[in-house]
């Protein structure tokens, strides 16, 4: 609807104005900008949604305060990262599952379930059709074909 439409315009001017605004000062800009935010998992068990946008290669990303979480924080860290490169994402934003086949690292293993790595932008290890979960290091994801396109990896 368009009220939704007009939030969404709104809310990415206002994080284009902050990275503006926040802008380091550095003789040699760089070309994409992450806000890491961390936050306490014991109070926070549950986090918003990340997001980045091409236009403008910046981006906000929230990820645990706590070493136990490092390796799992650099997988949401790359997904967003790939966000400002013109990735989209490969996975259903109401279950949270990746797409079939472009969310999938090995779209074409039998049996389909468990996968044993996740696609960066599926955004989730499937586990079963309806069970998928944040991988738990950056070597647990690959990048599909169609993500690799979207980059400018491949043809």
């Amino acid at each position: 609807d368009n009220g939704n439409v007009f939030a969404v315009i709104f809310w990415s001017l206002k994080f284009r104005y902050f990275a503006w605004v926040h802008a380091p000062k550095m003789a040699i800009k760089p070309d994409i900008k992450l806000y890491l935010l961390y936050h306490d998992p014991i109070t926070n068990q549950r986090l918003t949604h990340s997001t980045a946008l091409n236009k403008g290669r910046i981006g906000r990303v929230n990820v645990f305060a706590e070493a136990g979480y490092a390796k799992k924080n650099l997988v949401i860290l790359a997904h967003e990262l790939l966000h400002t490169v013109k990735a989209t994402d490969k996975y259903d934003t109401t279950t949270g599952l990746p797409q079939y086949p472009d969310g999938f690292a090995e779209p074409n293993k039998s049996p389909l379930y468990p996968q044993q790595f996740a696609e960066l932008m599926g955004a989730r290890l499937p586990i079963r059709e309806d069970v998928a979960e944040i991988p738990k290091q950056l070597g647990l994801t690959l990048i599909g074909n169609k993500t690799a396109r979207e980059i400018g990896w491949i043809r």
